[in-house]
This record gives structure tokens, C-alpha cells and sequence, in this order.
């Protein structure tokens, strides 16, 4: 039987609310100031979007681990792990100071209390948190880059706030990991050059 192990970026998102996003849904966040709650008019980025909890209800969907233990975070990987490395070529993580956003959290229990228990419309359970408001630059702790073609690689950046060098970082992250996204046979055309 394998055994599961949570990612080293784990211990960081801990301790954090935290958002994912692409690059260029980043920018927009950093050219507004804040992350938006999606009413529709930005794209989506799974087909159940439409119909979520946080897009019905008009909120800032975030995720929030520090009520679960390692054991329950392993027991519920399969809700949640994907969505921290579903971007190409990475995944960006905005790590967010909880204390800024605090007393306005809509925890996942009270979405529970919301929908009865149904889980509808759709939200993760015990991990997704959601915010009434747009989320300001200001409220950033830092950000994770994670690698969207082995989520194990990745780079961690407390910088609060905007962050405008982070483009930066990106582009050489995946230039220092250019052979992780290569296909297999681009590798092996890369290897017969050597």
C-alpha cells in the first residue's frame, strides 16, 4: 500500500488563507488591486464554476487548512490537492494574512449551515473558505509558484502585497524546471543534441 505525503509547500499554506490562480488571472488581480469575486464575467475555470457556491452567493472562494489536522488533510486530498497545480505552466498560490480578513469569513461550516448539508450549490468540505468583499493586494503574505507539471517543485516568496517581480520569478522557474515540461519525445530530441 502506497503511502501519501503531503508537499513540502503544505506547511505553508497551512498557516495562511490562501487563493490559487494562473498568471494571467494574476495580473488582472494585481492591475485591480484585489482578488474579485467571479460574477460571471470572468472565465471560468472548471466546468461546476457556474454553478459553485462561491459564484451563486457572489464571493471570494479561498482555501483554509488551519482547522485540519495532517490526518484530515490527507483524508480529503482528493478534494482539494489538484486545484495547487492545475495551471500550466504553474500554479501561483496568494498566501493571505488571515487577521486582515478575519471577521468577515464565511467559514466552510457556515456555507454547511446554508445549504442544510447538501453541499449545494457545490463547495469543497472543511477546506474552502469564502470572503463577502474583494480581497486586497494589501492583504497578500506571500506567494507559493508551484509547478504545474510535477507539483512537487516549487518556490516559495513572502513578499506581502503586489508583488510586480514575480512575473519575473515566474519566467525563470520555468526556465531553471524546462525539462520537467518537456514531452518525452522534445527530451529525447533534447538528448540526441547533447
Amino acid at each position: 500500500m502506497m503511502s501519501l505525503r503531503l508537499p513540502g509547500w503544505f506547511s505553508i499554506v497551512k498557516h495562511n488563507l490562501c487563493h490559487r490562480t494562473g498568471t494571467e488571472a494574476l495580473r488582472n488581480i494585481f492591475n485591480t488591486g484585489a482578488i474579485l469575486p467571479n460574477d460571471g464575467t470572468l472565465p471560468d475555470t472548471y466546468p461546476q464554476s457556474k454553478d459553485s457556491f462561491a459564484r451563486i452567493h457572489n464571493l471570494v472562494s479561498l482555501f483554509d487548512f488551519e482547522n485540519q489536522t495532517k490526518a484530515e488533510s490527507l483524508k480529503q486530498i482528493h478534494t482539494w490537492y489538484r486545484f495547487f497545480f492545475d495551471h500550466k505552466a504553474v500554479t501561483i498560490v496568494i498566501l493571505i494574512d488571515r487577521k486582515v480578513l478575519q471577521k468577515n469569513i464565511i467559514t466552510n461550516e457556515k456555507a454547511v449551515q446554508i445549504t442544510k448539508g447538501t453541499f449545494a450549490p457545490i463547495f469543497i468540505p472543511n477546506v474552502e473558505v469564502f470572503y463577502p468583499q474583494p480581497v486586497p493586494c494589501k492583504a497578500f503574505a506571500g506567494y507559493l509558484i508551484i509547478c504545474g507539471a510535477y507539483e512537487t517543485i516549487y518556490e516559495y516568496i513572502p513578499t506581502r502585497g503586489a508583488f510586480a517581480k514575480i512575473f519575473e520569478k515566474i519566467d525563470d522557474f520555468v526556465k531553471k524546471h524546462e525539462e520537467i515540461y518537456l514531452d518525452p519525445l522534445q527530451k529525447l530530441e533534447k538528448d540526441f543534441e547533447k
